[in-house]
């Protein structure tokens, strides 16, 4: 008999499409598997999941919308939900999302192994006692709340640890793209708002010049809101370009999105449906989108980013007026990088504030890398050196690739300013110490080296020293050592005058609870 597994994903249609690589890992191991998600995502998990069991319940907005009618209608709808499931019994719940009706269900459903949320960071769920969060589920809290543009583990590979340990990982790794094939290039609007949203003038030049390069029509793509935008582009470009703004319901929408050669987007979860359907991509993210986080998972693709310090932000909630950061994003030089990835070509080099990343795969995980040689940032340099400690924490079996061969992207190109090695060692050391009877030195700790907060974040405050020591331990000493090796690899040297921190924007504190969210970009 085949493990049944119930994975729960409550969260919207980009986070549903980023659970697709665990969903099939699972499958390749025989499992037999079923998606729960919010009643309006059904139509979304079919289309995604076509093969596979789907099941609906009420989101909380849905619940209140029948309870301010009827509570007793309400109530009834939950318990005739819940003895439905209660029919089947499950092996294993895997419960991706943090949020109380998740972590209800994950614990009311039937089943001999559950894992995932079951446990709220900041709140009990009633009836239950309180639980520490550990492992990925603590992970996936801390990285969001903690400095973002550190964080370097993709979020499918976040939800693939829910369910699997590093031994399985490589089963099924993001597809490759598929081959050179004629077919349209999509261009998507914005993303889920005005701070992701292509200027019009832009987006005009960026399909005649996509058109003019590559010989391909052009399909626009995006929300019924954006028909009038739509509309007054078509008459900005120079020749035909079909107009799908609007007009696709969901079904239509992957038939569409299947049938193009390459898709360029601000909306992530545009992206990841493409990668779900092995189409590659060219990701344009900017505002609170990170590509490390929520890139397309497929192997190839290109990610667009803007070469800033503020970048990735809060989005609305940064304040910010100008939105600089859409400004970078040159038309001229995404269609020069629109048609060198079609014909398979060297890709052009980007322009000043613009950077380009290339997925891949490491150890059956996403990995980002610069898709060209470039100097090392702070954020570069701590973003690789705390990613390989996560790692080491979170999947101990895994084989990272040597650091030599992370480095090689920035090598001979100096260490990073306003980057303290001794710092960064000293630092690793004092963070191996358990910290949770005496609060008082770990804060004083941190404001003396700021950059240790994302991993205090991790190690103390979400898994409240809960973690396995022996294992952080042999990790904070790898960053030690690891930290000494790449300052060598980058620059070419023996030995290192250390640097001053006065400047470095890694002093900046974690973001409020209230700026989580299940899905990410």
């Amino acid at each position: 008999m085949p493990v049944k597994t119930m994975v729960i994903q409550r969260a919207r249609l980009g986070d549903l499409l980023q659970t697709l690589p665990l969903i099939r890992t699972l499958e390749a191991l025989g499992e037999d598997v079923t998606c729960l998600v919010s009643q309006d995502m059904v139509e979304a998990a079919r289309l995604a999941f076509p093969e596979g069991r789907v099941a609906g319940f009420p989101g909380k907005g849905s619940l209140l919308e029948i309870a301010s009618a009827s509570p007793l209608k309400a109530a009834g709808k939950i318990h005739r939900l819940l003895k439905d499931f209660g029919n089947t019994s499950y092996d294993r719940i895997l419960q991706l999302n943090h949020d109380g009706t998740g972590v209800l269900l994950g614990r009311l459903l039937p089943a001999s192994e559950r894992r995932g949320f079951l446990a709220l960071q900041d709140r009990s769920v009633p009836g239950e006692g309180a639980e520490r969060l550990s492992g990925w589920p603590a992970y996936l809290v801390a990285s969001a709340r903690g400095v973002r543009a550190l964080n370097r583990i993709h979020l499918s590979d976040v939800w693939k640890g829910f369910g699997l340990s590093g031994a399985f990982r490589s089963i099924s790794g993001p597809s490759p793209p598929l081959p050179a094939r004629p077919g349209p290039v999509g261009v998507v609007l914005s993303g889920r708002s005005s701070y992701r949203e292509l200027a019009l003038e832009d987006a005009a030049i960026l399909v005649d010049r996509v058109r003019t390069l590559t010989g391909r029509p052009v399909v626009l793509l995006g929300r019924p809101d954006e028909r009038d935008k739509a509309c007054v582009l078509t008459r900005l470009v120079a020749g035909p370009v079909v107009n799908r703004v609007g007009e696709t319901s969901l079904a239509r929408l992957w038939e569409e999105v299947a049938t193009l050669s390459l898709l360029v987007s601000p909306d992530t979860a545009t992206l990841h449906l493409a990668a779900s359907l092995n189409v590659p991509s060219v990701g344009l993210f900017f505002a609170n989108a990170q590509p490390h986080e929520t890139g397309a998972y497929i192997s190839g693709s290109l990610s667009v980013s803007p070469d800033m310090e503020c970048h990735p932000c809060a989005g609305e909630g940064s304040g910010c007026v100008g939105m600089e950061c859409r400004g970078m994003l040159n038309p001229d030089y995404l269609a020069l990088l629109v048609a060198g990835l079609l014909a398979g070509s060297a890709l052009p080099m980007p322009p000043p504030g613009l950077r380009v990343w290339r997925s891949g795969t490491q150890g059956g995980f996403l990995c980002l890398r610069p898709a060209h040689s470039r100097p090392a940032s702070r954020e570069d340099l701590l973003g690789l050196l705390f990613r390989r400690f996560y790692l080491r924490v979170l999947e101990p079996s895994v084989l990272l690739p040597s650091l030599e061969e992370e480095c090689q992207p920035y090598a001979g190109r100096g260490w990073p300013s306003l980057l303290s090695e001794e710092h960064l060692v000293a630092g690793a050391s004092l963070s191996s110490r358990p910290w949770a009877d005496n609060p008082s030195a770990k804060r004083r700790i941190l404001d003396e080296i700021p950059l240790l907060w994302p991993l205090f974040l991790f190690t103390e405050e979400t898994e409240r020293g809960a973690g396995d020591r022996e294992i952080q331990r042999r990790a904070f000493e790898n960053l030690s050592e690891e930290t000494r090796e790449s300052g060598n690899l980058l620059t070419n040297r023996h030995h290192y005058r250390f640097g001053g921190m006065k400047g470095s924007r890694l002093s900046v504190r974690p973001e409020p609870t209230s700026a989580i969210r299940t899905e990410r970009g």
